[in-house]
């Protein structure tokens, strides 16, 4: 596919107005000259999301999401880059160009918005023959009987397709379509020469992707025939495994309550958004993969998951939770009645408030997990409580707060009969993880040369004059991370150079450049945080101290396993020693300078 050009990127930048973007998100209130408010990534009581609307970025001091205002759409609709680009193109009126393109990537893109095209048109032609044609009198009737009404019908584009072998071929050759089309959509089957529908006399449920767009289709029997349910095969633009039932239309809603409801069938789905329960999405079968997970993430780390209470259900959540943990997920449990699934429940009266009522009750996965261990393991005998004893240390090394754990700690003491002791080796066996309560990821803890690095580069875009005589006595050695390096150097490049006299420009960092990953940390650090006049060249000389210990300590590991015990010098020889008395004597000096404040002086 064409590439957007880097013209049109700027022109859609520089239209975009970035508090009107995120203001459907959080509220927003100036201080200085940037605004602040509650961060639309992560629950928070007291403001700590900025918005500097000058240079089009963000950043929370929180938990430290930043980016410009492509990222922000791109984390917060769940889009591509240039999806991301398009998007607010259309919105501010930009009208995009793109690069040129090899024949080769103009077909592949030609080739995939006509199978775009034709699955729309063949989810059309279904949904008309469902809500038109006689012979779906018997869809009507079951839908109706399950207690669906049309607009829900409408909104999942639900169709039907006709018995007959070959209607969807005519319909779809009579508008220009190939067989070889059809069939890479997946909508036909080709047996003895001969081309059939794959898909006859069944009730059709378009999947879509986050964007609204159908990939493939799910078709049900209404009669005792088999298979029951049969899919759209995999193909280049559908793959099961990937896709999550009902996410086009519950994404707006998701994001809005910053929760998301899994149950297993498209039935539960249209049944809870009829309800009013809008951010439900399925699973498409029991098997949530971690493929699926993954695209659910982008919308909200909140996971309510409201499987059945029969055996599939329940090994399909025990299989979704253990995805869940590795993703870091906050996931709770929606505990349904026995017999009842989440349609049953929110199709009968009051079933809204029910089903609500569940999800605020609803355990996390830790109290889920405590409470699934004690009531399979037969707490009745000795053998059982052993047994229980010994697979709840495994599942409270998993807790996320202590809060949380000592908590679930007291209910198993006392559902077992523990002694102080055993209590207090079940606390010793299950050290807590490195994950928040509400599931995010803990903001990676940074090392004192990270934080002085980071502090460093936004003094630079603070006080660019006085920062380029630092910045060209400088290189990579003076950074230890590989971010931290290529922020450094992209600064550099611009001070030192004069690029720019004004500071820096984070939203036209290339989109595979490292530094984009802090530099909006910098630049509204640099905007928001005051510094002392001493507080630049304080931290160029710790950061230069720094880099000496480093140097002083590689030298000494590299010639560590020569040293003699008693001499400490065999092995390094004249040059080791000179080398390492010459960064002793320089590392002193520069220490004398950090201790004294006479900055002018080294």
């Amino acid at each position: 596919m064409a590439l957007i050009a880097q013209a049109s990127i700027q022109a859609v930048l520089d239209a975009c107005d970035m508090l009107e973007v995120v203001a459907p998100y959080t509220t927003l209130k100036k201080s200085g000259a940037n605004y602040m408010g509650r961060c639309p990534f992560h629950g928070e009581k007291t403001p700590s999301f900025s918005v500097d609307p000058a240079q089009k970025l963000y950043y929370c001091f929180g938990c430290g999401e930043g980016g410009n205002v492509f990222t922000f759409m791109e984390k917060k609709e769940g889009l591509e880059f240039a999806d991301a680009v398009r998007t607010l193109a259309d919105k501010y009126g930009v009208s995009l160009q793109y690069e040129e393109s090899s024949p080769e990537q103009e077909r592949r893109r030609e080739t995939r918005d006509r199978l775009l095209a034709l699955l729309d048109q063949a989810a059309a032609y279904y949904s008309r023959y469902l809500q038109e044609s006689n012979s779906a009198a018997g869809a009507r009737k079951y839908l109706a009987g399950r207690g669906f009404h049309e607009p829900v019908i409408n909104e999942y584009r639900l169709g039907f397709s006709p018995a007959s072998g070959a209607s969807l071929i005519k319909a779809a050759t009579a508008k220009g379509y190939e067989n070889s089309e059809l069939m890479a959509a997946g909508l036909i089957l080709e047996r003895d020469g001969r081309s059939r529908d794959r898909f006859r006399g069944r009730l059709m449920f378009p999947f879509t992707d986050h964007r609204g767009r159908v990939l493939g289709f799910g078709a049900r029997v209404l009669d005792d025939s088999k298979p029951k349910y049969l899919n759209s095969p995999d193909s280049d633009l559908y793959h099961k495994t990937n896709l999550v039932f009902g996410l086009g239309n519950a994404r707006a809603s998701i994001t809005k309550e910053d929760r998301v409801f899994i149950v297993e069938g498209y039935t539960d789905v249209l049944a809870l958004h009829q309800a009013g329960i809008a951010n439900a999405v399925a699973s498409m079968g029991t098997a949530l993969t971690e493929h699926q997970l993954r695209e659910i993430s982008r919308f909200t780390r909140n996971i309510f998951l409201a499987f059945d209470a029969d055996t599939a259900g329940q090994a399909a959540m025990l299989r979704a939770l253990e995805i869940a943990r590795r993703l870091n997920l906050s996931v709770r449990v929606i505990q349904l009645p026995q017999g009842r699934d989440p349609a049953d429940l929110a199709l009968a009266v009051n079933g809204a408030a029910s089903f609500s009522d569940l999800a605020d009750h609803a355990p996390s996965l830790l109290e889920y997990q405590v409470q699934s261990t004690l009531a399979a393991s037969g707490l009745e005998s000795s053998q059982g409580r052993v047994r229980a004893f010994s697979a709840l240390k495994q599942v409270l090394s998993e807790a996320s707060s202590s809060i949380e754990r000592d908590e679930q700690l007291r209910i198993i003491a006392d559902r077992l009969r523990l002694s102080p002791e055993n209590v207090a080796y079940l606390m010793e066996s299950a050290p807590l993880n490195d994950k928040e309560q509400d599931g995010g990821t803990r903001q990676r803890v940074l090392s004192h040369e990270e934080i002085a690095e980071r502090s460093f580069l936004s003094m630079c875009l603070a006080n660019p004059g006085e920062a380029r005589r630092y910045l060209q006595l400088m290189n990579d050695a003076h950074f230890t991370t590989e971010t931290s390096r290529s922020a450094f150097n992209w600064i550099k490049e611009r001070l030192v150079s004069g690029k720019d006299e004004s500071g820096i420009d984070a939203a036209r960092v290339p989109m595979d450049s490292k530094a984009r990953e802090i530099l909006p940390e910098l630049v509204i650090r640099s905007r928001t945080e005051e510094s002392a006049p001493q507080a630049l060249p304080e931290y160029y000389f710790r950061l230069c101290e720094a880099e000496l210990s480093r140097r002083i300590s590689e030298i000494k590991s590299k010639f560590g396993d020569s040293m003699d015990e008693d001499t400490g010098d065999k092995g390094i020889g004249d040059a080791g020693l000179k080398e390492l008395y010459r960064l002793e004597t320089r590392r002193r000096e520069i220490l004398q300078v950090i201790q004294s404040g006479s900055w002018g002086s080294a």
